[in-house]
């Protein structure tokens, strides 16, 4: 929780990022829903051009089941190459923690984080990350993580169910070419 809010009086509005706690169960209670007819003139609608789409083929970072990220530890743009070998074999996504983006190594919309982007996926391996609690809050709600870092006392390690003390560069062509035989 990034804050603690008390309502005294009036009305107080409260905004959660998607994704940011696991999906509720239905409680089977229904709604009505009113259909209201919007008149809006096309001259009175802005419009800004924000991003641009991935290449084709390629999974969004928030419907992705399964992320490979890379941190600081991966040492610059071509330390992203073997993380991007791996998503390629598992068909998920790439995502990058504030460092690698602030250092231009990647660009912003990879991000991971309280300042990028909140994800849930089945498994989310994090490489070179040391977990940062801002990176964390993007994506503590994954089903499966996996940390591989060099220093044994990174923070990742405490919310990874799984962890891998080592070199990425060793790590990840080891797992990228298992995965190749048995996928």
């Amino acid at each position: 929780m990034l804050s603690t809010t008390f309502v005294k009086d009036g009305l107080q509005i409260v905004t959660l990022r998607s994704r940011a706690f696991p999906q509720a169960e239905s409680t089977g209670n229904s709604g009505d829903a009113e259909w209201v007819d919007a008149v809006v003139a096309e001259g009175d609608i802005p419009t800004k051009i924000v991003g641009f789409e991935g290449k084709e083929g390629t999974v969004s970072l928030t419907d992705a089941s399964i992320i490979v990220s890379g941190g600081r530890g991966v040492g610059g743009p071509e330390g992203f190459e073997p993380i991007q070998a791996l998503v390629d074999v598992l068909g998920g996504a790439m995502g990058a923690s504030r460092a690698a983006v602030d250092a231009g190594w990647i660009p912003y919309e990879h991000q991971v984080g309280q300042t990028g982007k909140t994800v849930s996926p089945d498994l989310y391996i994090a490489c070179g990350i040391s977990g940062a609690i801002q990176h964390q809050a993007g994506m503590r709600t994954s089903k499966i993580i996996v940390a591989i870092n060099k220093d044994p006392e990174a923070p990742i390690f405490s919310l990874a169910q799984y962890g891998i003390v080592g070199d990425l560069f060793k790590v990840l062509p080891a797992l990228t070419e298992e995965f190749k035989k048995r996928l």
